[in-house]
């Protein structure tokens, strides 16, 4: 990424963080409307930068692992906005936004890995691969975005003498929907992407599966939110406990991925 836009975006994304903080701890429209402001500026360049990549071919993806950490915010940010047009939850940017912020100063520090790619096919299935457990990762986060808030407001109404987020945060409902409607988009992505991954492995490496620290967590990761999925649409499982573990698997997904690049 050209330098000067990777600074504009980190910090139209670093103000958006800012502000998104300020709204939930002042209830100021004005820092909403700004911060929503900065981030459609960030995502509109972002949305530009990755576009003319692709078209120049100059984005190799399979072997940087800086484009997938800058991939993964830009789908967190596109996260952020259906979730946005849908659900309008004003307190949302200051829980999801940070972790887009996080992914782009990450891609601007961490090493370059090189993947031996030696043929077309295993290029295709290795792009997949990334391109789905990304997009997977971003919905997952939205679903520990909302566990996060859920599990804040369900100890706010409980409490005696409730904080100021009582008020922020939107209804359990709410909360409780959105966490499931991201997971039932985020579970395929990321079980599609496992496959591809998988694929790509044995014919780059001869296994489908590498029983290791990095893939253990995902794998473990998957397991939980399948079964979390089953519990919601078989046992009706929601609230309290869909929450926590929305929150322990996103942590998963997190272990293995910085267990994988770094």
């Amino acid at each position: 990424m050209n330098s000067f836009l990777f600074h504009v975006i980190l910090l139209a994304y670093l103000g958006a963080t800012l502000l998104s903080w300020f709204h939930l701890a002042l209830r100021q429209q004005r820092c909403l409307q700004v911060a929503n402001g900065l981030l459609s500026l960030g995502f509109a360049l972002h949305t530009a930068v990755l576009g003319s990549r692709l078209l120049s071919q100059s984005w190799r993806l399979e072997g940087n692992i800086s484009d997938a950490m800058g991939l993964l915010a830009w789908a967190i940010i596109g996260g952020y906005w259906l979730a946005w047009w849908r659900y309008r939850i004003e307190a949302l940017g200051a829980f999801l936004v940070p972790l887009a912020f996080l992914a782009v100063a990450s891609s601007g520090v961490l090493a370059t890995t090189v993947y031996p790619v030696p043929s077309a096919l295993q290029h295709v299935l290795l792009v997949m691969h990334i391109f789905l457990a990304v997009l997977g990762y971003a919905a997952l986060a939205l679903t520990f975005c909302a566990g996060v808030m859920y599990l804040i407001q369900e100890r706010q109404l409980k409490s005696r003498q409730p904080g100021v987020l009582l008020q922020r945060l939107p209804s359990l409902r709410v909360l409780d929907e959105l966490n499931a409607r991201a997971l039932v988009l985020g579970l395929p992505l990321l079980t599609q992407g496992l496959i591809t991954g998988s694929i790509w492995a044995k014919y780059a490496r001869g296994s489908y599966l590498n029983w290791s620290l990095t893939s253990l967590p995902l794998l473990l990761a998957w397991v939980l939110y399948a079964f979390l999925v089953g519990g919601r649409y078989t046992w009706g499982w929601q609230g309290k406990k869909a929450a926590v573990a929305a929150v322990i698997g996103f942590l998963l997904v997190l272990a293995s991925f910085f267990v994988h690049t770094l």
